[in-house]
This record gives C-alpha cells, structure tokens and sequence, in this order.
C-alpha cells in the first residue's frame, strides 16, 4: 500500500471526525468544539499536503486524476486565519468540499492503484488547472460557512482562483493566436476552460444577490474547475 494512501485516509478519517464533531456541536453545543475542529483541519491539512507530495513526487502506485483529486485536496483542508466563525451548521458545511475531495482520491486510489504508476511530466498549466480547482473548493467551502451572511461577501481565495483561471485562460487565447492564428481551439481541454471560466465569471459578476444565490453561484464554477482538473490530464495528455 503506498505511503500517499495510507496519509491520505488518516486526513479523510480525521476530516470525518472533524465533520462528526461539528455536527455534534451545532446539535449540542460543546464548549470548545469550534477550536477542536479547526485543530484536526490542521493535522488533517499536514497530513493531506504530505500525502500529495509523495503522490506527485513518485506516483507509488496513484492514478494520475487521484494524484489531483489528493493535490486539490490538500488546498481545500487548511482552515481559515482571522475568519469570523460563522454558524455552527456553517462550520460543518465549511469541512465537505475538503472531506469530498479527500475521500473521492482515497477510493479512486484503491480502486485503480496500478503498482506500475509513475508520477509523469505534469505541464505548467496542468498544474495551474489544479490549483484552480482546489482554490474554487476551498473557495466553497468558506461561501458554505457564511451562506447565511448579508451581504454576501467575495473572499480573497475566490479572488485568487478567478485571477488564476483569467490568466490560464488569457495566455493559451494569445499563445494559440501566435501559434495558430486563432484565439481559441475547439479541444475539449480548452473547452473546459471556457466553460469554467464562464461559471467563475458569472459568480463574480452578481456582486448583490442574495448570500445563498451567491452560494449556488459559487458551487456550480467550483464544480466546474473540480471536473475540469480530473478531466483535463486524460483530455491532453502529455
């Protein structure tokens, strides 16, 4: 059983105890539950980012879309710093993209693991795409916690992954018009980007909806950018 699996299940196993205990703690408020889960997010984030590591710096026997399923993961676990806390049902909502992520890779490892994997040449933008979808669930996450909040709030991570996205998506449009002549190409890679791209933008055009249309907004393009970063390794391979 590679290193990366056995890390990953004990981040997917402590960001269930996390979940279970906030849970606990909005049905039945326990002094100190609030600082226990963001505590085990901690442990659960250390463990995770470790687990990707060794993941990507080998492959030890991980598929390549867990490999991003696990990397997205260990963007979206980390709690946040200087964050007011929201509802106790907030905090709940705030561990599921996370613990979605986490445990989505740990199945797809087990089911797929292949003792022939290597970790192979990851592109620049491959990365980047990545990156995109573990910001937009981490970006969720935090839209969950305050679902409940007026005004509706744009985070900085969601700021970070639509500037992210914006200049994926700018330089492949002028790299192909330099290229090709052409500002986009009809791949199913750059397709996906589009399309991602335009559900981040439809998010952050609405600056005054209501906080859970706003919610609904930000859920539809962190989905998007999640499927997009699974997808897009097995659409242009390297």
């Amino acid at each position: 059983m590679p290193a990366a699996m056995v890390l990953t299940g004990l981040a997917c196993g402590a960001l269930v105890g996390g979940a279970g205990l906030a849970l606990w703690n909005s049905l039945r408020p326990i002094a100190g539950a609030s600082r226990a889960v963001v505590a085990i997010r901690w442990v659960a984030a250390a463990l995770v980012a470790t687990g990707a590591a060794l993941a990507w710096q080998g492959g030890y026997g991980v598929p390549r879309p867990a490999r991003h399923l696990i990397l997205m993961a260990a963007l979206a676990v980390p709690p946040e710093i200087h964050r007011r806390s929201g509802s106790q049902w907030g905090q709940l909502l705030g561990i599921l993209p996370a613990l979605v992520l986490t445990g989505t890779g740990l199945i797809w490892t087990a089911v797929s693991m292949d003792a022939n994997a290597g970790a192979g040449s990851a592109t620049l933008v491959e990365l980047a795409v990545t990156a995109c979808g573990g910001l937009g669930a981490r970006s969720l996450g935090l839209a969950l916690r305050e679902a409940r909040t007026y005004p509706p709030r744009i985070n900085r991570t969601f700021n970070g992954t639509y500037c992210l996205l914006t200049l994926i998506v700018g330089s492949l449009a002028l790299m192909n018009l330099w290229q090709r002549g052409t500002v986009w190409d009809s791949t199913a890679g750059e397709s996906g980007l589009a399309s991602s791209w335009l559900a981040w933008s439809a998010s952050r055009v609405n600056v005054h909806p209501t906080a859970w249309l706003r919610t609904v907004l930000i859920a539809v393009a962190a989905i998007a950018s999640i499927i997009l970063a699974v997808v897009y390794p097995i659409a242009i391979p390297n």
